[in-house]
Order: structure tokens, then C-alpha cells, then sequence
């Protein structure tokens, strides 16, 4: 028997879409005359024992009159126009900002007033407890996708050749990729009951909705130098190594000490040994993406927690690296010549909930890091055998271990005290509030 979730959802997107199409094409007070439309014809079929049938007609015969006047407008009056956006660099969930709007218009008639609408890219959500929570969570789930809202943009009336400068408000719904796909400019009817979508030039933008952080309190990283075998190319200045790289000519600020004598007195210029520095101090910050239950709030909370670490104050001279599963293992690499905490927050605004397989590599990834690792920070979404035995060896390895445990419910499988390096950290519901 086939599982009802995907049907559901089926019909969820079938619904959203014809509300979706009734919305773009006509105008409040237009759905407003469809519905006494459709009641009247409801209650007017007996022409003989109520009016209702001419409520009907009437209503019908305006949004006929506003249709024809919309549909026969000639080509060459519709409006032509570009648009180029200033979006902010990122933003932060659950903030709000403005950005410009640069409108010309590029037809030879002139224009009134008319609004625009931002139309941003939609993704599906998954069908998991859409049985339960019906559909307001279905378009609670849509809103979280596109991860922003944005307001209607009132465009002035532009003369030929015109520009204007118009602003738009941005308000961050959920972390993520907001993607602006396109501009339209809303025409109506005569009536004002009919709209008519007119496509406004513009490049499609993408804007990076950075994760909420939640502030959490873990003991000091051990700030002890590993031996980095091979080193890191681009961390020419951390730590302290005596193997031999490369000679390159003498730079002002370059110690004496490092002067290469012999290939001074063979070039008549100076040179100086540059060395492969190999010992430095790098933390890991594991993410565990492996949702059995669905929790969406379990889930956000172990997001923000990552994200608050990653922004947290750091030494200058330590590396941050950052665990987690994808459509694969990523193992991504901030510090000092390496990238800033930004970029790590901009792959944390994209992380979606993995499948519980997916714990077998992303533990067998961190045992082949944590003996680069002077710590290691580990974000749980639940604890179980896999889990358990996933940390004692992490342990084993003597790294300095911190593990926060997201929720107070995810309990012990076989009723065994959690170890000491376990930390229970609350669901944050309110991170995934519409």
C-alpha cells in the first residue's frame, strides 16, 4: 500500500498553486466580486423565488468589462522596464533591512504609478508530519524555504528614459539561500479587479541568510600545537616548523637569520629560506545533520549552536574546522590565511537533515581528523548506540572532547549515565516560528 505523505503533499502543492494563480491575476477587490459571483450562483438557481441570479450577471459582466479593457490593452502601451538590485551582502535570520531598487523606463510611452513584486525561487518541502500538522504548517514550511519576505515596491510615475531610485524592505524568515528570480510589475484593469503580470528586466540575485546563533558556554580549547603533516599552504605565518620549503628573494621585515648566504654571494641578491610551518593550534566543530524524528526545532537549534561557535572570538593563530554531512562529508577549513567565520556561516545557512546513514562517515571522517585536532566540539541531535560508540573512541584519541546534546527527551538507549563530556543543550522552538 502506498504511503500517503507524498499524495499529501501532492495535493498541498496543487492547492497552494490554484489559490497562487487566483492571487496573481486578480486583485482583492476582484476575488471579493469572484466570491459573491459564486454565491449568487450558489442560491440563484430558482430565478423565480430570489434575485440572486442578477447579483451574478453583475458581477460577472464587470470582471468581463475589466478583462477585455486588460487583455485588448495594445502591446506597445504595456510598460517596459528595468530594474537592477542592491541587495546587502548577507543577513541574519529573524532581522529585517532595505535595499534599492534602481527602475528606468525603457518604452517610449509614459508610465503612472504601478507596484512591483519581488518573485523569489520556491523549493518543496518534505512530506514528513504534513498528515499531522496539516496544511498552515505546509505554508509555515513554504515561508521557511524561501527564507525572506519582501515588501511591495511602489514605483513612481516615470516619464520615457526615466530613472527612479525605489526601496524595498527585507524581512529574514529563515536561514538559507533567498533566491530572487525575477521582477514583475502589477497592471490593472479599468475596474480594478483584474492584474496583469508585465516581466521587468533584471538579473536573477541570491542573497545568504545566515543562520541565529545561540550563545553556548564550552570549557577554554586546548591551545596546544599539533603536528600538521604537509602543513597548509595558504597559513604562511602560524605556528613554528624547520623543514625547508622554498627560497624567494629577501622581503623588508624578513629576519637576518633566514638570509640564504650562499645563494646571496652566487646571485649578488638576497635570498631567504621560507619554511613549511606544520605545527599550529586547529579545533574541530562537528555537526551531526542525522534527523531520525523529524524535529525540525532539534534540528535549527543544533544549526544555531554551530553557528554561535563559529562566530565566537577565536586566537588569531588557531584554524576552525567544520564537520558535517551534505550531499557528502564536507570538512571546511576558517583561520588566519584560510578564510573568516563568514564563509562558514554561509555553508550553515544551507544545511538540511541528512539520513541516519549518513553517521558512518561523518564519524569515520572526524576519527581520520581528530589527530590533527587539539579539540573537539561535537553537536548531537540524539543519543544512541552508534553515538555512544562514536564518542568513546573520539575519546580514546585524547583530544580535549566537548559534546552538546541537543534536547532534553533524547535519552540514554540503555538507561547508562551519559559521560562526563556530554552536555545537554534545550530546543529552541522559537527558531522555526513562521
Amino acid at each position: 500500500m502506498p504511503h500517503p505523505r507524498p499524495s499529501l503533499l501532492r495535493l498541498f502543492i496543487t492547492v497552494y498553486r490554484g489559490t497562487r494563480w487566483l492571487r496573481r491575476r486578480f486583485t482583492p477587490a476582484g476575488l471579493l466580486v469572484i466570491a459573491l459571483c459564486a454565491f449568487a450562483a450558489a442560491f440563484g438557481l430558482d430565478t423565480e423565488s430570489n434575485a440572486a441570479h442578477q447579483v451574478f450577471t453583475f458581477g460577472a459582466a464587470l470582471l468581463l468589462v475589466d478583462a477585455a479593457a486588460l487583455g485588448l490593452r495594445p502591446a506597445r502601451r504595456l510598460p517596459r522596464l528595468s530594474a537592477r538590485r542592491h541587495l546587502p551582502r548577507l543577513i541574519s535570520a529573524d532581522s529585517s533591512t532595505g535595499y534599492r531598487l534602481d527602475v528606468s523606463n525603457a518604452g517610449s510611452s509614459p508610465l503612472p504609478a504601478l507596484t512591483l513584486v519581488e518573485e523569489l525561487r520556491q523549493a518543496w518541502p518534505d512530506a514528513t508530519d504534513l498528515a499531522r500538522r496539516g496544511y498552515p504548517y505546509f505554508l509555515q514550511s513554504l515561508r521557511r524555504l524561501r527564507a525572506v519576505d519582501v515588501s511591495t515596491i511602489d514605483l513612481p510615475p516615470l516619464l520615457p528614459g526615466q530613472s527612479a531610485h525605489c526601496e524595498a524592505t527585507l524581512l529574514a524568515t529563515a536561514r538559507g539561500v533567498a533566491g530572487f528570480e525575477r521582477i514583475e510589475a502589477i497592471l490593472t484593469g479599468p475596474l480594478g479587479l483584474l492584474a496583469r503580470r508585465i516581466a521587468v528586466a533584471s538579473a536573477a540575485a541570491s542573497l545568504p541568510v545566515l543562520p541565529q546563533r545561540l550563545a553556548v558556554i564550552v570549557p577554554p580549547a586546548s591551545s596546544r600545537r599539533q603536528l600538521q603533516p604537509g602543513g597548509i599552504a595558504l597559513a604562511q605565518h602560524v605556528g613554528d616548523s624547520e623543514e625547508f620549503r622554498a627560497l624567494r628573494e629577501y622581503r623588508p621585515g624578513d629576519p637576518l637569520r633566514t638570509i640564504h648566504w650562499r645563494s646571496f654571494a652566487r646571485t649578488g641578491k638576497p635570498m631567504v629560506r621560507e619554511m613549511q610551518e606544520e605545527f599550529f593550534s586547529r579545533h574541530a566543530l562537528v555537526l551531526d545533520t542525522a534527523l531520525t524524528d523529524g524535529d525540525a526545532a532539534r534540528f535549527e537549534t543544533a544549526v544555531a549552536v554551530a553557528a554561535g561557535l563559529v562566530a565566537s572570538p577565536r586566537d588569531a593563530d588557531t584554524l576552525l574546522d567544520l564537520l558535517f554531512v551534505g550531499e557528502k562529508v564536507h570538512w571546511l577549513t576558517a583561520g588566519r590565511g584560510l578564510g573568516s567565520a563568514d564563509a562558514l556561516l554561509r555553508v550553515l545557512a544551507g544545511v538540511r537533515p541528512t539520513a541516519p546513514e549518513s553517521l558512518a562517515a561523518l564519524f569515520s571522517s572526524v576519527m581520520h581528523h581528530a589527530a590533527l585536532a587539539s579539540s573537539v566540539i561535537v553537536v548531537l541531535l540524539g543519543w544512541d548506540a552508534a553515538r555512544r560508540q562514536a564518542i568513546n573512541k573520539l575519546q580514546a584519541t585524547g583530544a580535549q572532547l566537548t559534546v552538546l546534546l541537543i534536547g532534553e527527551d533524547a535519552g540514554e538507549d540503555d538507561g547508562a549515565p551519559l559521560p562526563a563530556a556530554v552536555r545537554r543543550i534545550p530546543v529552541e522552538a522559537g527558531l522555526i516560528a513562521a
